[in-house]
């Protein structure tokens, strides 16, 4: 495409920005020559703006770069819809946190297979570019890391409403959100399906069945340990089940809680009866004492005084 501007960026922990721009020629190509400076991770790569929307280069890694390494390949726009195929979807459900509550990231690759880069309409009420539905529990929802804009990213009535542009190729985006441990069993639903669905739960004695997901082997990841499920080239539609047994960390720590307490309570009760018996004898020496001081005899030890007791009776009658 001739007479685009072609912007070179920099990115880096120092700063980032604009470094330097060039109109394509005739023929739609362009150089740029530029010396790296400042920090040691600085990245470059260079963009086009096209019909609105920006379209970029890998990193720009070599000395020089040439060919498809600097190639930018731009698309006309269509809000009509266009074929999105999932071409991963990545559901993570991390334990249950001190509300009982669990967190649950999902992780797409879309895949647009046209030849044209899928917009939103800028009417009011424009269909999304993309949605998918989430479970009816879910709550607190956000948009995570990927190529998604907080700002086109929406929710509404069960479902995720995705309204950035979809250009050729692959994209991948991530959210999150919270469902309480009671809304477990969960269902999910894999409206279009997917050529890799992966689930990873992070409870040893959760289970997922349904939609042709096979257990394999757990996995860590930062430290944490999940039980791994995988299918492949699930149908549109087909729905899975996430169970996770009610009795999990929280309900183990309550246990543990309780017990510590029950354990408490009866050191409280015997350190109470240890000190009612150290008053009691304390009272006893005291009498003892005030009586000895007054010349009046002690008396007998209780079981003497029980004998004397039968014996007066046996007397008596």
């Amino acid at each position: 495409v001739a007479g685009q501007w072609v912007t070179l960026h920099r990115v880096a922990r120092d700063g980032a920005g604009p470094v330097d721009s060039v109109r394509s020629d005739a023929a739609g190509r362009y150089r740029l020559r530029y010396r790296p400076a400042g920090a040691a991770d600085a990245v470059y790569f260079a963009s086009v703006t096209y019909a609105g929307i920006a379209y970029f280069t890998a990193p720009l890694k070599d000395a020089l770069v040439t060919g498809d390494a600097a190639e930018i390949t731009v698309f006309d726009t269509t809000s009509r819809a266009v074929p999105v195929a999932v071409k991963g979807r990545h559901v993570i459900v991390g334990a249950a946190d001190s509300a009982r509550s669990h967190t649950v990231i999902e992780v797409f690759e879309l895949s647009n297979d046209a030849l044209v880069t899928r917009v939103a309409a800028d009417s009011a009420g424009a269909a999304p570019t993309w949605s998918v539905a989430i479970p009816g529990s879910a709550r607190d929802v956000r948009v995570g890391d990927g190529e998604i804009s907080p700002d086109a990213f929406a929710t509404d009535r069960g479902r995720v409403l995705v309204y950035a542009p979809i250009a050729p190729g692959l994209k991948q985006f991530s959210f999150s959100y919270r469902v309480p441990a009671e809304a477990f069993p969960l269902r999910v639903q894999a409206e279009e399906g997917a050529v890799v669905l992966e689930v990873l739960v992070e409870a040893p004695q959760a289970s997922v069945a349904g939609a042709s997901l096979t257990a394999v082997a757990p996995v860590n990841l930062e430290g944490r340990a999940f039980r791994r499920f995988l299918a492949q080239d699930v149908d549109p539609g087909a729905a899975f089940v996430i169970e996770v047994p009610a009795g999990g960390v929280t309900a183990r720590n309550g246990f543990i809680a309780a017990l510590l307490a029950a354990i408490g309570c009866l050191m409280l009760l015997a350190l109470t009866r240890a000190m009612r018996r150290r008053d009691a004898e304390r009272d006893a020496e005291r009498d003892a004492a005030r009586t000895a001081a007054r010349g009046v005899a002690e008396p007998p030890p209780l079981p003497d005084r029980l004998a004397q007791e039968v014996a007066a009776l046996d007397a008596r009658f």
